[in-house]
């Protein structure tokens, strides 16, 4: 019955309802057991459904245990130096990936409360409204300047222009059918909101998926001997083989050329550095002088002040496709960074009070989940945070 035990304990702390007594009885339970296979053998278990094959960073470990127990020394304070040293090494990051493990499962499979708490300062409790994460949505802006919004417009056809009809599907995704031949381009725009995303099959048959915050321009009908477009924000690319008409995709003052290639491009204005990322075929990326063509795994990291390029190989390219696949996914990522991500997802604006952390994040958090189970796993590093509104207010 300890194993049960020890993940009831547990799950207690990550919703912050862990008595005081029962602190204690963690805290001793652990420290007379550092030895027992059991625990290993739970511990490793809920690690590895978790990031199978990938240890937990020592870092994180250290940091979500300190809020579990007042102090190493505390304990420990029984047991002799070189066996402390030994026990701790072994089963601080195993428990740490348990706590991780256990309120994960908590926040995401079981259906969390409408309003949760953060630590806030002196250890007080802050409640705070819950907030939904984005969903399908965009506006569409036809070549005459009328509008109609894709969340709400229903399937069927949307419109008939440059020899190309427009229709929603039952998907929920725009798709442009083949223009006559020799008709007069006429441009669309697809525009997501922050809290939006959506996905757009082209008169070509290529694939265009928006993230949250970004913009699509195109022709209802490719005509010419190349086929433009311009992208804001975020896109991932599907493109359709042609070997007659290269894709052009002008981003910011950069443009990505293909023949039929499958690419991830991230260029928001409040963003230092536009990363191009390859996932199959080819593609070169130019701005002035600067050049790059890739090979797929590798990633053109652009600066957005100076054009200034570098090429990264066997970049994570899961981590890149993320968003399009329904989750967050951080590797050592600032504060900042993180919170930029979910100030664009989530429809809000961020505030810090007080100087950054320092803080890091690593790891993969659904994005269709409510922003409360979110701060929620922030949490467990020391930042604190409140919501004002539509305002998620940041204390390092």
């Amino acid at each position: 019955m300890y194993d049960e035990r020890i993940e009831i304990l547990i799950g207690k702390w990550m919703d912050g309802t862990l008595a005081a007594s029962e602190k204690s009885e963690l805290a001793e339970w652990v420290r007379l057991n550092p030895d027992d296979e059991r625990i290993a053998a739970i511990l490793e278990d809920a690690w590895q459904r978790f990031e199978p094959g990938q240890p937990m960073p020592e870092a994180a470990s250290e940091r979500i245990l300190a809020n579990i127990f007042p102090s190493r020394e505390t304990v420990f304070a029984d047991v002799d130096e070189a066996e402390s040293t030994r026990s701790i090494s072994w089963l601080w990051p195993k428990l740490a990936a348990a706590a991780l493990l256990i309120g994960f499962g908590l926040y995401w499979w079981s259906g969390y409360q409408a309003k949760v708490e953060v630590a806030g300062d002196k250890g007080l409790k802050i409640q705070l409204a819950d907030i939904p994460p984005g969903g399908n949505k965009a506006v569409l802006t036809l070549g005459d300047g009328s509008t109609v919004v894709l969340d709400s417009a229903g399937n069927g056809l949307l419109a008939s222009q440059g020899g190309s009809s427009v229709t929603q599907s039952e998907k929920g995704e725009l798709v442009y059918s083949e223009g006559a031949a020799g008709a007069e381009p006429v441009y669309n725009m697809v525009t997501t909101p922050k809290g939006g995303q959506y996905h757009i099959v082209l008169s070509d048959g290529t694939g265009v998926w928006l993230n949250a915050a970004s913009s699509l321009r195109f022709p209802a009908a490719f005509t010419g001997k190349q086929r433009n477009v311009e992208i804001t924000g975020e896109g991932y690319f599907e493109v359709a083989h042609d070997a007659q008409k290269p894709f052009v995709v002008k981003v910011n003052e950069a443009q990505i050329t293909v023949l039929g290639t499958h690419f991830n491009v991230m260029a928001y204005a409040d963003e230092k550095v536009m990363r191009t990322t390859l996932l199959e075929g080819a593609v070169k990326v130019a701005r002035g002088e600067h050049t790059a063509t890739l090979a797929p795994g590798q990633q053109a990291r652009m600066s957005a002040a100076s054009g200034a390029m570098r090429v990264m190989d066997d970049v994570d390219t899961e981590k890149e496709l993320s968003w399009k696949n329904g989750y967050f996914q951080f590797e050592n990522e600032s504060l900042e960074s993180v919170m930029r991500q979910v100030a664009r997802w989530y429809d809000v604006e961020v505030k810090y009070e007080g100087n950054s952390s320092g803080e890091n994040f690593s790891g993969r958090l659904p994005r269709n989940s409510n922003v409360s189970k979110l701060l929620k796993i922030l949490a467990l590093s020391g930042v604190k945070f409140r919501i004002e509104d539509k305002t998620i207010i940041v204390t390092p």
